[in-house]
């Protein structure tokens, strides 16, 4: 599984992730693609990556979700979805980098158990994931 993380989500982050995850891969945005590049570019572009392996858009918001074009090709690229909701782009780096790496198996979990591309939010309080739905139905 690739994990790929969008720029809301510090290259620091991505890479303390990477080190962490033992096993599937965890890339950063800004690794691929200039800063500003819009969301349906850089989503078209790692759906196409490994057609074997399962690729995991996490964003550090759910903005993505509330765009009718953007909505849409996540939808078409059928990705597997996890952002993290309302919070997380609040806390301190010394407090983000924790939480991220104490929720971190359960979102791989989460993902894992998934049988087909879901969409999941990721609290920053209690650090529940939830799942809210398939991407089919979005």
């Amino acid at each position: 599984m690739i994990f790929f993380t969008d720029e809301n989500i510090s290259k620091n982050a991505a890479y303390m992730l990477d080190i962490f995850e033992r096993q599937h891969q965890v890339r950063a945005c800004l690794d691929y693609f200039d800063k500003g590049t819009p969301d349906i570019d850089w989503m078209q572009a790692i759906a196409s990556w490994n057609k074997t392996e399962t690729t995991v858009a996490v964003c550090g918001d759910g903005r993505i979700l509330k765009n009718k074009v953007q909505k849409r090709v996540l939808k078409e690229c059928e990705l597997m979805f996890v952002y993290l909701a309302p919070g997380w782009t609040n806390l301190q780096w010394s407090v983000f980098g924790w939480k991220i790496v104490k929720v971190w198996p359960d979102i791989v979990k989460n993902v894992e158990q998934a049988r087909y591309p879901m969409l999941f939010e990721v609290a920053a309080g209690g650090l529940k994931i939830q799942a809210r739905g398939r991407i089919s139905n979005l």
